[in-house]
């Protein structure tokens, strides 16, 4: 019995991680299209050393998961394996989206992972050489909601960039 109290409860998250995924993936297909249809002043760079491990281990994850359903041997089992797999390809259609998804100073704001920031929204940057992070209230740069993670920029655009961005910022 407790065992499918187990697998409904896979189930659920299944279902969630689905409706979460699916909305995630609107969301940077947004971007993707707010990238397509804007004109790149200075092109943006992430920095992200684990988005070449994490296609390793979600394929580990669904290889393992295939490995438990084939020594399955009660619907409780099947349930949590199958929910499993559905949680697994949507992180994993969400990491490729996102893995995908350019980042730029564009004419109409910049498009940084998982947001686009409208130049009335810019209230400050930082840049440290050839770094950048944006912030987007007055909270300060440690402040998980306020600022993006960092990204790199080609040395040759700093001038254009601290240019276009002091321009912009709200003071």
């Amino acid at each position: 019995m407790i065992g499918y109290i187990v697998g409904a409860a896979f189930l659920v998250l299944a279902a969630v991680s689905v409706v979460w995924g699916a909305f995630v993936v609107i969301k940077l297909v947004r971007l993707n299209g707010r990238f397509k249809n804007a004109i790149v002043l200075i092109p943006l760079y992430k920095k992200y050393k684990w988005q070449w491990v994490m296609p390793f281990l979600m394929g580990g994850c669904l290889i393992a998961d295939i490995v438990y359903l084939s020594l399955s041997d009660s619907a409780a089992d099947y349930m949590v394996g199958a929910a499993l797999i559905v949680i697994i390809v949507m992180l994993s259609v969400i990491m490729a989206m996102m893995m995908l998804t350019k980042c730029a100073v564009l004419d109409a704001g910049i498009v940084v992972p998982y947001r686009f920031i409208e130049w009335t929204e810019l209230y400050d940057y930082k840049i440290e050489g050839t770094t950048i992070f944006f912030m987007g209230n007055a909270e300060g740069f440690d402040t998980l909601g306020a600022a993006t993670t960092k990204l790199t920029f080609d040395e040759a655009n700093s001038d254009k960039l601290q240019f276009i961005l002091d321009r912009h910022k709200n003071r």
